[in-house]
């Protein structure tokens, strides 16, 4: 049995342990495209076709995936709220959900706006919109529409905190965030922004501050234009832009707000791994934003099987017969992509992914 056989076959029977509802020639395709994916590391449906092994023509196969990327009936959102729904069940309930949400190029002339989910050192995948656009910043409107997608996901009974740069500052967005309960969130803001500061609106570049300082403002109205709030400014020092950058927040206290926010990062991992280090999904061609989420979606759950053997690699112990252990230089992205490699060249059992391991499950501080 060959490598793609062998993988096939393993993620065959986990998907049917989590999506069987799919119609089947709906969960054959996206079968392939998850072992397409994982095997060559690339998003043009005709690299993918390499990689699968297809009674019938390679070029056969890429029609298929066209048309799965074509098929207005792909439920994108509920059939990938079932990977989600998985991850939350294995998340201990005592520690908060931390969110980040960014935007980031896919396809041509297409933007995705995504939120995602701080786990270990690294950061999943949890919903996203992909929109027209070459550059620039999601509208408010839709970040609402995400933010309300987020919502009807979360399991009762978990703290939330969402971190954002300053995207996502906007009236609307605060207004909404600062009406959740059990919600906090860290937000970046411009300089140039006004506050209501000592019965005047100052910017927040103009705030009683000197260089290298970092302090805490509480209880300020938020734009002179909206009047947001009641919330707080978080200020730090940037060294090597030599200037403060401002955070508007609702936690209490400075600590706990930078505490936070330096997670906000990691969603950049996610792209990277979905860009040049992983999938190359920079390479996708597609122009139409409801293909571009199709292909998110196999993307998506090709990236966490990858990051699932990941963290199987590290609880086993068996990282340490392919990487370095005096230090971690490796993601459990990295991990996982070699353990898949070194599980199908000794033809050893692979983990199926039906159950989703909490952080605490493993000790890891990689890349």
């Amino acid at each position: 049995m060959s490598d793609a056989d062998r993988l096939e076959e393993s993620v065959t029977r986990s998907l049917f342990a989590l999506v069987p509802f799919l119609p089947p020639d709906h969960f054959v395709t996206l079968t392939y495209l998850v072992v397409g994916l994982i095997l060559g590391r690339n998003v043009q449906l005709s690299k993918i076709a390499e990689q699968v092994n297809y009674d019938h023509k390679e070029s056969s196969l890429e029609a298929r995936f066209g048309r799965f990327m074509n098929n207005e009936h792909i439920a994108v959102t509920l059939n990938y709220s079932i990977f989600v729904k998985l991850i939350f069940a294995g998340l201990d309930k005592e520690q908060p959900l931390v969110f980040s949400i960014d935007t980031t190029k896919t396809g041509a002339a297409c933007i995705t706006l995504m939120i995602s989910l701080s786990y270990g050192s690294r950061s999943l995948p949890v919903c996203w919109l992909t929109f027209k656009g070459r550059k620039g910043h999601s509208s408010q409107e839709i970040q609402l529409i995400l933010l309300e997608t987020l919502k009807g996901l979360i399991p009762a009974d978990f703290a939330v905190i969402l971190l954002g740069d300053g995207e996502f500052d906007g009236a609307q967005g605060v207004t909404w965030l600062q009406s959740q309960p059990g919600w906090h969130y860290v937000c970046r803001s411009d300089e140039t922004t006004k506050v209501y500061y000592q019965d005047e609106w100052v910017a927040l570049r103009d705030l009683p501050l000197k260089s290298g300082q970092e302090t805490f403002f509480t209880q300020l109205p938020f734009t002179e234009a909206h009047q947001v709030g009641p919330l707080n400014i978080l200020a730090v020092w940037h060294h090597a832009e030599k200037r403060h950058w401002f955070f508007i927040t609702n936690f209490d206290t400075f600590k706990e707000a930078r505490h936070w926010y330096r997670k906000r990062f990691q969603i950049e991992t996610l792209f990277s791994d979905f860009k040049g280090r992983g999938f190359h999904f920079d390479q996708c061609r597609l122009k139409d934003p409801a293909r571009v989420n199709r292909l998110l979606m196999a993307v998506s759950i090709a990236y966490l099987f990858v990051v699932f053997w990941g963290v199987q690699a590290v609880s086993s112990g068996d990282f340490s017969l392919m990487v370095r252990t005096d230090r971690f230089d490796h993601s459990l992205f990295t991990l996982g992509l070699k353990y898949i490699q070194r599980l199908l060249k000794k033809v050893l059992s692979i983990p199926p992914l039906i159950s989703w391991p909490p952080p605490s499950s493993f000790y890891h501080q990689g890349a």
